[in-house]
């Protein structure tokens, strides 16, 4: 098996080189000794200890399986997990737009399929703007312009995001175990109708698109889905296990044009206990309200 993570490819090189060169490394690892002629005495316990080191290593860099997605390629019924309750998860979202590449510190609250509270962080500990959706309205405050917007609906555009009139649940719903866009607020789990295409592929309908997800068929995860049209793919990458189930520590959003939006996990707890409730957003007074089309909106 193969080495999963840096760490694992720093102890792999050591040992690789105990092999080649192991009087050199030893003295520089500290547990070189010789005897009375002076001839060099590796102390094999050590090494094989070392070494042990590196395979017990090895072995626990196992990727997450993804139990639903492991169950549809194998033909038999899933359990399918259940939806957290609400999470707290901490981001760094990384916008493409016109070639341009920007990243920004955010945190994420969530009570998944029914509101959604994003902040994006400018100088250290000072929230720049802030995303408040619930099912029936949704409003972005930006601090450092004193401006807002408000509208309607799981669809939204923020241009300097790099979100382009997408689903707010599309773009968030695999940090919860939702793989499969279009599908609204829907619990996490396989889409309803769901049928196999090739080797590790499902297809599904959701809003009238025909939709294929790209499953790994060693373990279950899913790792890309797109739509027909391809105005809109996610890719899910980097598995590891969070809050006891697998979760994407990388999410790539494309559209035709190429790719919009980066999400990068940086931590990620389910069912937080909250010290403050952080479902609310009041725009101070004196902001000035952006209209659709306005030059300045999202810019």
């Amino acid at each position: 098996m193969g080495f999963a993570s840096p760490f694992m490819r720093v102890l792999e090189k050591s040992a690789r080189g105990f092999v080649k060169h192991p009087v050199r490394r030893a003295r520089a690892a500290g547990f070189y000794f010789s005897n009375s002629l002076g001839f060099p005495i590796l102390p094999c316990l050590s090494t094989l200890l070392f070494l042990s080191t590196v395979v017990f290593f090895s072995g626990c860099a196992v990727a997450p399986h993804y139990v639903p997605g492991e169950a549809a390629l194998h033909g038999v019924t899933p359990v399918l997990p259940k939806t957290p309750d609400s999470l707290r998860a901490e981001l760094e979202l990384v916008a493409f737009d016109h070639g341009r590449k920007s990243s920004v510190a955010a945190v994420l609250a969530a009570d998944p399929g029914r509101r959604y509270k994003l902040d994006l962080f400018g100088l250290p500990g000072m929230v720049a703007a802030s995303f408040y959706w619930l099912p029936e309205t949704w409003t972005l405050a930006l601090f450092d312009r004193s401006a807002y917007a408000e509208g309607a609906g799981e669809h939204v555009e923020f241009g300097n995001l790099g979100i382009h009139e997408v689903s707010v649940h599309d773009v968030f719903s695999a940090l919860w175990g939702g793989f499969f866009p279009g599908l609204g607020a829907a619990a996490a789990g396989l889409p309803p109708a769901w049928r196999r295409v090739g080797v590790a592929g499902l297809q599904y309908s959701a809003n009238g698109q025909t939709w294929t997800a790209e499953l790994d068929p060693a373990t279950g995860q899913v790792r890309s889905v797109c739509r027909e049209d391809s105005a809109f793919r996610a890719e899910y990458l980097e598995y590891s296990l969070r809050a006891g189930r697998p979760v994407p520590t990388r999410i790539r959003i494309f559209s035709r044009t190429g790719p919009l939006l980066e999400i990068r996990v940086k931590s990620l707890e389910d069912n937080p206990h909250w010290r403050r409730n952080p479902f609310f957003l009041k725009v101070p007074a004196g902001f000035r309200k952006l209209e659709r089309g306005d030059s300045e909106r999202f810019e």
